[in-house]
């Protein structure tokens, strides 16, 4: 996963091989669309902005600048004009990136219902910020599903990958309506992996650079073996070779910061489920104690209600009643008798 994230910390636009199809469906997202294989030079961004406002004489005609952020159905007509748009064959192969650029823009501007005009340099960066962030999302997604969790639903893995990007990242993910359209997209999906070889490949480069750096070998060296480190080296490209080791190590350093986070929150939890255990366990040794006493009480109701019955059959006048009836009561009289002798006999022996 480190490797994934480190390649998007750089905000260069890339070359890529581009593949799409002019009738793809984005609200379907299960179709596969033909590939279509184009090679797309790129060129500076800002260069390319001054020679269209050279060749109108210093102005950008009908364009405006931004006002406000981009809104979700701009974001989702520029991830559409980015899958839809691609070479034209009667243009030639060798596409440059200022009309590649263009031909995107004419598609925002055809499908956006957005009345907001967005200049090409706007698009531009808009569309960098989403592939970068989309990219990393990606990654971590991609980190959920390989864990492959048992009876994890479709939601669970979104939400999971949501909280590690936000964890990680230390801001939320904003652009899940770009992931839903991008995500199974073959031009989106190519350039990803292609990416993701491209960081393998260039960290494992780093990692020599490293090796063979002052501080690692105690030796400063001549200026020509730095400016070849720096020429192998992919960040020497952009800033230098100690620029890109910082990045991953920072890189490095949140997912620790996070997993540390994580094992704390769950320690955490624990404790509290604990807690609640043992909570509930005293409530119910509490309600067990309760039904006891009940018990207790309904059991001496009960024996003071035979006593009553017996005190009763005791004081009865037997000479008054009828000879089978004064029998009855004369044996239960007895039988209670020697109940009670026999309970004051044990009583005295206790």
């Amino acid at each position: 996963m480190d490797q994934f994230w480190s390649q998007f910390s750089s905000q260069g636009q890339f070359n890529g091989e581009v593949n799409y199809t002019p009738t793809i469906d984005l609200t379907a997202m299960n179709g596969t669309p033909p590939d279509v294989s184009v090679n797309v030079e790129q060129q500076d961004a800002q260069s390319g902005e001054a020679a269209s406002m050279a060749a109108t004489g210093g102005k950008k005609k009908g364009i405006v600048s931004r006002s406000k952020n981009f809104a979700q159905d701009e974001d989702e007509a520029l991830c559409s004009a980015y899958l839809n748009v691609s070479k034209d064959a009667a243009v030639g192969v060798n596409q440059t990136y200022k009309s590649y650029w263009t031909r995107i823009s004419d598609y925002y501007n055809e499908v956006s219902r957005n009345p907001t005009v967005r200049s090409l340099s706007s698009l531009q960066h808009r569309w960098g910020d989403i592939q970068k962030d989309t990219a990393r999302f990606c990654g971590f997604y991609s980190e959920i599903v390989r864990r492959n969790q048992s009876g994890q639903s479709e939601d669970d893995k979104v939400k999971d990958a949501l909280q590690m990007y936000a964890g990680i990242a230390g801001s939320p993910f904003k652009l899940i309506h770009c992931w839903l359209i991008l995500r199974h997209s073959a031009k989106w999906n190519d350039w990803l992996a292609k990416e993701w070889n491209k960081g393998t490949k260039n960290k494992a480069s780093v990692h020599d650079v490293t090796q063979d750096s002052p501080g690692a070998s105690g030796q400063e060296g001549t200026g020509e073996t730095r400016q070849k480190r720096l020429r192998t080296s992919p960040a020497g490209s952009s800033s230098s070779s100690s620029a890109y080791i910082d990045v991953l190590q920072k890189i490095h350093e949140d997912r620790s910061k996070y997993d540390a986070r994580v094992e704390a929150a769950t320690i955490e939890e624990a404790q509290a489920i604990a807690t609640r255990a043992e909570r509930k366990l005293a409530l119910q040794e509490k309600h067990v104690s309760i039904q006891e006493k009940q018990l207790e009480i309904a059991t001496e109701l009960l024996n003071l209600q035979k006593e009553d019955r017996e005190d009763k059959v005791m004081s009865l006048d037997v000479e008054k009643m009828s000879p089978w009836v004064r029998d009855y009561y004369i044996r239960k009289q007895k039988e209670i008798a020697a109940r009670a002798a026999s309970g004051a006999g044990s009583s005295d022996l206790s």
